[in-house]
């Protein structure tokens, strides 16, 4: 087939027909599906872990930290933690580029594999450049690595490709350079992760329709097996030998190969539950993300703001998308008729391939990809053969090209707008992760070293308990630097599966964390709740085991919360998540003046708490009134053992307006009070008695209540 020569990444055309524009459009629909809220994000789930290492044992620290099951990606992280450090906007900035470059490189592969299908390549690596089944952009730390891991990867097709077309052209020497530098590549990535191992499979499936389609003379069908067969060789010998190091080197440490043991137990039944499981995965990496935000603009889905950002997203990309493709086909010469040669069929048949391989490795390991956190990391794999069949349907299905430019560009307008929305998810999560570090810290100004935060509530869509123990280490220990951590936090589900055996016993606590290790004692913890726009509740048994506010699953955690593991302190805690990673010096908001409320009652600072009081509250106004009833009590507290009991009448009937199930625990409260600070001025009296009234309570305890 003759065609224009290629080069790596530029060739001589006319701008809007030339890769050069391809690669302008891919980065201009990157920004606009990426960059929009990018200064509103920061770290999540794997990045905290990450983060903990490069700041307490340095860059260095990540050899030890990926020793156990991926060396090689260490010294990745050591260089990237060298050069971008702790600030999240970097990373972030990082990640986008990396994908970017990682769907030119896929572009490149494109343009070599079907040299007469400029247009129709374009379509595929811009629907990839914001596939929106991938959610995971965002963890900048982990996947700005990765997606440099992606590019290599990536590079390797187009190297293998252009040292194929070499060995055509009986330029030996460039090909095997070529060779060489593909199969570099590729092991730069696989050694790394084996997240691509399925995919690569494909390979020799790209390689058979690529030579079937260049090979102008007849060539039987084995022949062309064959030659695909010789030149997959180098990639396959090098996969070789990353199954044998992995497989009997490392053994799986991070997850275990199930199949065979089930395949040896019940093959009928293990059979047919893998196949339903590979075309249940490729469904959810095709159909299902395809169509996962497209919808019709009525008028319940433009209400929230961020609904109306994504239509104007969505709006603004497919006029953008719908121009650009336009101009590129109107600027194609007169005579250029792309010749059919089977192209929708090959298309086809990758795209099947590689939607279909990338799961092998997680079936074996009885993992699957789903469009949720955190399973949607694996659709990585899967998204390159996703956008392939779907322009390969799209061109099979409809007629002109005008008709197929404006479907490709209304879905990759879609999901450039559910890129925006999942952004602004992640923008939301990392305020809450804020709001949580500035009260802990608020709270507990020092805290016993192994001393284990545990609770079995967590409102943070994107980390676990060991993304927690990353930040809350470097919260309340920014200036640790053993491996010996001094605290650690553990859900009651993942940790204990809900059984208080272990924990009522007061048994050690051991929380592995990759190199690092926390080890305590079940009488050390600290419960705690957290359920925004409520503010950070360590739970106490003295104050919080009559409150019906709480899960239930919590009433048989609070009598094992120990806080007399929190000490006050004089000396001020080195603000490094604030000054370095947030970067935001907060703001007087009413859960930080409760915090400091909080931290008073544990010591009984009832002076304290009422200046705080007479300080903060403002009942009513946005920022400076409590979202949850309960938190008023100290202050009702406070403000009955300082004899300013004038103050508690607006404080106790906006507890009973917000939450009346409290009137019951407040009353007893308050009765017990009465006992020990009675009023003197009669007016105040008759004044609280009224306030009690109207709640539904009596000044004295009735003797149900005694």
């Amino acid at each position: 087939m003759k065609s224009e020569p290629q080069g790596l990444f530029f060739s001589n055309r006319n701008f809007f027909r030339s890769d050069r524009f391809g690669y302008v459009l891919l980065f201009l629909l990157s920004a606009a599906a990426f960059l929009p809220l990018i200064t509103r994000i920061g770290f999540y789930w794997d990045d905290w872990p990450m983060l903990w290492f490069e700041v307490t044992q340095g860059p260095q620290g990540f050899a030890d930290a990926f020793t156990s099951d991926r060396p090689f990606l260490g010294i990745l992280y050591r260089w990237t933690g060298e050069i971008f450090s702790v600030n999240p906007l970097s990373w972030q900035l990082l990640t986008v580029v990396f994908r970017w470059l990682a769907g030119c490189a896929f572009f490149k592969t494109l343009r070599l594999l079907w040299k007469d299908r400029p247009d129709e390549t374009l379509w595929i690596a811009a629907i990839c450049a914001v596939y929106s089944g991938f959610k995971q952009t965002p963890i900048a730390y982990v996947w700005g690595n990765a997606f440099i891991l992606l590019f290599f990867y990536l590079l390797s097709y187009v190297f293998m490709f252009l040292a194929i077309d070499a060995f055509q052209a009986k330029r030996t020497a460039i090909a095997i350079a070529h060779t060489v530098l593909g199969v570099v590549c590729y092991l730069l990535c696989t050694l790394c992760t084996e997240y691509y191992t399925g995919l690569d499979l494909a390979r020799v499936v790209m390689i058979w329709v690529y030579l079937r389609r260049e090979r102008t003379e007849p060539t039987s069908g084995l022949r062309l097996i064959r030659d695909s067969v010789l030149s997959w060789v180098p990639y396959l010998t090098a996969f070789i030998g990353f199954m044998v190091w992995r497989v009997f080197v490392f053994r799986f440490p991070s997850y275990r190969p199930v199949l065979l043991d089930r395949l040896t137990a019940d093959p009928l039944r293990t059979g047919l539950g893998l196949l339903r499981t590979v075309l249940q995965d490729a469904l959810t990496a095709t159909w299902s993300a395809w169509f996962e935000f497209f919808r019709f603009p009525f008028s319940e889905s433009t209400a929230a703001f961020s609904d109306r950002v994504f239509w104007i997203v969505v709006l603004l990309s497919f006029t953008f998308l719908t121009a650009a493709l336009i101009l590129r086909k109107n600027a194609a010469p007169k005579n250029n008729g792309a010749s059919d040669r089977g192209w929708t069929g090959g298309a086809v048949i990758i795209g099947l391939s590689a939607i279909v391989l990338p799961g092998l490795p997680y079936v074996v390991t009885d993992l699957s990809p789903a469009l949720t956190f955190p399973r949607d990391r694996w659709l990585t794999a899967y998204m390159f053969g996703s956008a392939i069949l779907l322009v390969a349907l799209i061109d099979w299905a409809l007629r002109t090209k005008v008709q197929k430019i404006l479907l490709v560009a209304l879905t990759a307008a879609f999901m450039t707008g559910g890129n925006v929305l999942n952004t602004n998810s992640y923008a939301r999560d990392w305020q809450l992760q804020k709001s949580l570090v500035e009260q802990l810290q608020a709270r507990i100004p020092r805290l016993e070293e192994r001393t284990y935060f545990f609770t079995d509530f967590n409102p943070l869509s994107y980390e676990t308990d060991n993304s927690l123990t990353g930040m809350i280490n470097l919260a309340l220990f920014p200036d640790h630097q053993t491996l010996d951590l001094p605290t650690a936090v553990g859900f009651f589900d993942v940790r204990f599966d809900r059984d208080l055996t272990q924990l009522e016993s007061g048994a050690p606590i051991y929380h592995g964390f990759r190199s690092a290790l926390f080890s305590g004692r079940a009488s050390d913890l600290i419960v705690y709740f957290y359920a925004p726009p409520g503010c950070l509740r360590v739970l106490d048994p003295a104050q919080h085991a009559d409150l019906p506010i709480f899960p239930s699953s919590f009433y048989d955690l609070i009598p094992l919360s120990n806080l007399d593991r929190i000490r006050r302190s004089d000396q001020a805690r080195t603000p490094f998540l604030r000054e370095r990673v947030f970067r935001d010096s907060g703001g007087e908001t009413w859960c930080a003046a409760f915090q400091k409320a909080d931290l008073a009652r544990q010591f009984e600072d009832w002076e304290e708490i009422a200046k705080i009081g007479d300080e903060s509250i403002r009942l009513g106004a946005k920022d400076l009134s409590p979202a949850e009833a309960s938190e008023l009590i100290p202050f009702i507290e406070a403000y009955a053992h300082t004899a300013q009991w004038q103050k508690n009448i607006p404080l106790i009937r906006e507890t009973h307006r917000m939450n009346p199930d409290l009137d019951r625990p407040l009353c007893t409260r308050i009765q017990r009070l009465l006992s020990e600070f009675p009023i003197d001025k009669i007016e105040t009296f008759n004044e609280v008695q009224a306030a009690f009234y109207d709640v539904g309570c009596s000044l004295y305890a009735s003797e149900n209540d005694k």
